[in-house]
Parts: structure tokens; sequence; C-alpha cells
């Protein structure tokens, strides 16, 4: 009886004793961030920005943030979109929004137009252009000066605030009578 008492007294010693490392507070997971870039198959600015898309992709997807290409538009049906996807070789998903879903919930209004998205604190951080290539339709600059959605991204992963979080995108009308079928 006194050895169990022991054993008892002892065990307790050791998981109060100074010396054993008291557990560290759990870190605080990443937010998770993702990239929605409204599309439209037939958008001659959208399928321009594909070689972007990618690269962004490239350089930015992980675990804690990724990309989804959405195609609100009632025209833009699967095979299309499959079809896009294999020619302009997107490495993310695509995704119709026929009901408009994300297209109402995101307040998207132009193809090409892109939303990074905080899932984790349920906020937009940066909308509009990928970068400054358009000026207006019909008038594209020979390349880009700016490129907001890059430097939106690399502000999410140094950790600091997106210094610019809205431009005007520029681009195909999403067509509210679209999803009626009326041009």
């Amino acid at each position: 009886m006194l050895r169990i008492f022991i054993l008892l007294i002892g065990s307790f010693l050791l998981q109060t004793s100074p010396l054993k490392a008291s557990p560290s507070p759990a870190s605080p997971q990443p937010d998770s961030i993702t990239v929605y870039l409204f599309l439209h198959d037939a958008c001659i600015i959208c399928q321009n920005y594909s070689l972007t898309i990618n690269e962004l992709h490239e350089e930015f997807a992980g675990t804690h943030l990724e990309f989804i290409g959405l195609f609100p538009n009632f025209a833009s049906k699967p095979e299309a979109i499959a079809a896009y996807k294999k020619k302009y070789h997107i490495p993310f998903a695509l995704k119709t929004d026929y009901f408009r879903t994300m297209t109402q919930k995101l307040g998207a209004t132009i193809t090409p137009e892109v939303f990074v998205y905080n899932q984790t604190r349920e906020k937009i951080l940066y909308r509009g252009r990928i970068d400054n290539t358009y000026v207006a339709l019909g008038r594209k600059r020979h390349s880009a000066s700016t490129s907001e959605l890059r430097d939106a991204l690399q502000a999410i992963r140094s950790g600091q605030q997106v210094a610019v979080s809205q431009t005007k995108a520029v681009g195909c009308l999403i067509n509210a009578n679209d999803r009626l079928g009326q041009q």
C-alpha cells in the first residue's frame, strides 16, 4: 500500500514539477483565403489574362490560399467551361455560378473581376482588376504598369494589410438577363 502511495506522489510531483516543459500555446492557424475569379469563356479579356492567372496561381496557391474560377453567365455551359480549362491550361477549379450565389454575395459585375476573400473572417480583402493592362474596353496597354492582385497576394502572404483594396475591373458585363437566355 505504501508503495502505491509513493508511486502516486511521485507521479503527481513529476506532473507539477517546474522542470517539466509546459505545453506551448497552440499557434494560431493562418486564415483561409480564396481568390475568386469571375470569368466568361467567350470574353476576350478573360482569355488574354489566362497566362497571368496561371502564373499567379503557381506563385501563390498553397495550403491556405486557393483559386476558384466562377462562370456567372448562363451561356457558359459545363462543356464550354471544360474546353476553356483545357485550352488555357487552367490548373484550378472552374465552376458555374448559374444561380449567381457568389456573384451576388460578392457583388461581381464584370468578367474578369477578382475577389480575394478571407473565409476565416468572412471579409473581402481585395476586389477589382488583375492589373492595369486594360485601360477601358478596346484600349489595352502594351504591358501592365501595376499588378494589384499580385500586390494584394504578396501583402497577405507577408502578413500585411492590402494597400489597395479595390480597383475598377475592365471587361465584359455580367448580364442580369443572361440567366434567362436574353441578351
